[in-house]
């Protein structure tokens, strides 16, 4: 073979190469950047969706939060609402798993709620029996909206929580005493 085909398919070999290698690193980074934004996305979901539950507990289960009834109500209506909305946002991220359940239904709405949307699916309907309830009912409708933000803490921090923190001051552990403890500090120092 002559020299000048020789070099020639080596400069096409290193452009075929280069080109190649420019495709898989373009591919690379635009599946990194979706896998990104996509955690953005539910991590902004996730911060409304505690806000939501947390609020529902707050109003149901605190023994602290001291509500007018007008406030109490102006309140869980806006929780209904919201929390309506986050289930069906939920949904671009959860999907329902697989099952025989619902096959007469949309595509997003067949198969079995996945257990994140489950918690916020049982907020919703904690603020809208509230109102109605009997005392004994409000009780275990506090204690179940407690549960529920919990365990959805722990769903939403197994999905997209870091494993470790950043400093190793966040990584301490806390001496897990609350505020009347801190104020017996100060009466016997």
């Amino acid at each position: 073979m002559p020299q000048l085909l020789l070099d020639n398919l080596d400069t096409l070999a290193a452009v075929v190469t280069a080109v190649l290698t420019a495709v898989a690193l373009f591919a690379s980074w635009r599946s990194w950047r979706k896998a990104e934004l996509r955690r953005d996305e539910v991590q902004r979901w996730a911060d409304e969706s505690i806000a939501a539950l947390q609020s529902v507990w707050l109003i149901t289960g605190s023994t602290r939060m001291k509500l007018t009834p007008d406030e109490e109500r102006v309140r869980l209506v806006q929780l209904i609402f919201d929390t309506s909305v986050l289930v069906e946002r939920g949904r671009l991220f959860f999907r329902n798993a697989r099952s025989g359940h619902g096959s007469g239904k949309q595509r997003a709405y067949r198969g079995k709620r996945p257990e994140i949307l489950d918690q916020l699916v049982l907020a919703h309907q904690i603020a809208c029996a509230w109102p109605e309830a009997p005392p004994e009912t409000r009780a275990k409708l506090g204690i179940l909206a407690d549960a529920v933000a919990r365990r959805f803490v722990t769903l939403v921090q197994a999905e997209i929580g870091r494993v470790r923190t950043a400093s190793p001051d966040t990584r301490r552990r806390g001496d897990g005493i609350d505020l009347d403890g801190r104020l017996r500090e100060i009466d016997a120092g």
